[in-house]
């Protein structure tokens, strides 16, 4: 008798690249997994007790390498493999300028292969309870109805916990009314802190970092998040931790889990990738937007120790991700920022 297929937990529309990094005086390296949907799955994965839970969707080209798709499913999750036999795999050139993980340049070498909701018709993973979109706000303008719309074709009438990450590059000052718009169809809405400055046309106010982020943010809570305006926004500001702002929970700032003095940062590309996969995690576990950025947190300090994915092993029946079990860094970190200083009206 058949299995039942599994509850999904989330899935990411963001896409699987394979970087080819370089650095100065180093060997390159090459079929690195990269890209959103890569860390954002491994940020939700790292928490769950049922691998199988969560989705992941991997659009492929004619030439992904079977090495780097066997690795992928030593995860567990429901892996979904969108095979494109006429295109190349999306692949990117990152190269940094130093050895310090510092100024880098990336840029496509293939044309990327973008996820969408159709990808998702005729699998488990349309079913999905959260759902992490990588994108412009016209893409969310379009797709985001269009998933609704599928899910309802196929009897979901539940609406998932839609998650947007912003395409980088659409963050500019003439795309803001559409940003604005776009957030009102979404749950969360998660710049880093250069993409919102860049979407509000300012320059970085180092003497006033934090206060300038949250002046930021505060316009587009007002604005309004989500279908009846409860939205969240959370910023992710590397360093400086993140802030979460909604209707119902004032503007506050969390630490990250490592100090940017920490010999345990290895390189902080995906970082904020996870940090949404552990966010969708915490919020799926706690029912608490508060919470859930702890999960994040603690899901961003497992992409930071290494270039690329971190190690999966199991040990004591227990899921290790390079030698640390999730849940015990996650009691570290709640412990660690119960006595914090506050800052603006409130931090834990």
């Amino acid at each position: 008798m058949a299995s039942e297929a599994p509850e999904i937990s989330c899935v990411s529309l963001g896409m699987v690249i394979l970087d080819e990094i370089r650095m100065p005086n180093k060997t390159p390296m090459e079929n690195v997994i990269g890209g959103s949907a890569s860390f954002m799955t491994l940020g939700s994965r790292i928490f769950a007790q049922e691998a199988a839970k969560v989705g992941c969707l991997l659009v492929a080209g004619r030439d992904f390498p079977t090495s780097v798709e066997s690795r992928l499913r030593q995860w567990g999750t429901t892996l979904v493999v969108q095979k494109h036999d006429s295109a190349p795999s999306t692949r990117g050139f990152l190269e940094y300028q130093d050895d310090t993980f510092g100024p880098k340049q990336f840029r496509y070498t293939t044309p990327p292969l973008k996820a969408a909701p159709k990808d998702l018709v005729g699998t488990q993973l349309l079913h999905a309870k959260a759902v992490h979109f990588f994108a412009t706000p016209h893409e969310i303008e379009a797709q985001v109805p269009e998933l609704l719309r599928l899910r309802h074709e196929q009897g979901v009438v539940e609406r998932p916990l839609i998650v947007w990450e912003p395409f980088p590059a659409a963050c500019q000052p003439s795309n803001r009314q559409a940003f604005l718009d776009a957030c009102k169809i979404v749950d969360v809405f998660s710049p880093n802190h250069l993409e919102l400055l860049g979407l509000f046309g300012e320059e970085t106010a180092e003497s006033r970092k934090l206060e300038q982020l949250e002046g930021l943010g505060t316009d587009i809570v007002d604005s309004s998040i989500g279908p009846e305006g409860q939205g969240t926004l959370v910023i992710r500001a590397g360093e400086n931790g993140c802030l979460v702002s909604s209707p119902t929970t004032r503007p506050t700032w969390f630490p990250p889990f490592y100090d940017d003095k920490s010999t345990k940062i290895v390189d902080p590309t995906g970082a904020g990738n996870a940090f949404l996969g552990g966010y969708i995690a915490g919020w799926q576990a706690t029912n608490s937007e508060v919470e859930a950025v702890w999960y994040g947190h603690v899901a961003a300090s497992f992409a930071l120790e290494q270039i690329g994915l971190p190690k999966l092993e199991t040990k004591d029946h227990r899921d290790v991700w390079n030698g640390d079990a999730a849940m015990d860094r996650l009691t570290e970190y709640k412990t660690r920022i119960m006595d914090r200083a506050v800052k603006s009206e409130n931090v834990l």
